[in-house]
């Protein structure tokens, strides 16, 4: 069975870090909840993690879907239909929308609809529920970041220090194989 040991920091705190195994078939989920448990953190806010070390590069970001609770519940939302606006009503808000330019309607309706478009072609975020370590071709040394509460803006160095196309079956994972330095209280 193969284990990816990930050396799991913060940055400028001092000597405080844990090494967490895990199989190659787990999750970044399964990741986020080992990193809380080994820092006895609550996993109670929003997280994702960065592969290419760069906090908020949406190119290399893996994080939960749009309408999940931080333990990956979905939320429930009653879905309102909007309301039907009248053609007076639409050209109104499009022409407060667009301001003073000097476009016509439809060409103000083309040019949203394209924005639209390009939307939908935008890098999406993976999904920390779906992508497991293994899928994400590391190697020993490799660094990236897990962000832990959009507001706080815990940033964890996550380093892979180790892969082993060998281990033991008979063991759990994700564990937590070493523990140095005291953690950090999530809340000071």
């Amino acid at each position: 069975m193969k284990t990816y040991t990930f050396h799991v920091s913060i940055p400028g705190t001092g000597r405080v870090w844990r090494k967490i195994e895990m199989q190659a078939d787990q999750t970044l989920e399964d990741l986020h909840f080992a990193i809380q448990r080994a820092y006895d953190w609550d996993a109670d806010h929003l997280y994702s993690f960065f592969m290419s070390n760069q906090a908020w590069d949406e190119a290399s970001e893996y994080r939960l879907p749009e309408g999940y609770t931080p333990w990956g519940e979905p939320i429930e939302v009653e879905e309102e239909e909007p309301p039907e606006l009248s053609p007076e009503e639409q050209e109104a808000f499009l022409r407060e929308l667009y301001g003073d330019a000097d476009i016509t309607l439809e060409e103000m309706k083309e040019d949203l609809r394209a924005f639209f478009e390009k939307l939908g072609e935008a890098p999406r975020p993976g999904d920390v529920r779906e992508t497991t370590v293994g899928q994400l071709d590391l190697e020993e040394g490799q660094v990236f970041m897990y962000l832990f509460d959009y507001g706080a803006e815990w940033r964890f160095s996550v380093r892979v220090h180790a892969i082993n196309e060998e281990a033991p079956e008979d063991v759990e994972y994700p564990r937590i194989v070493q523990s140095v330095g005291e953690a950090l209280e999530q809340y000071w």
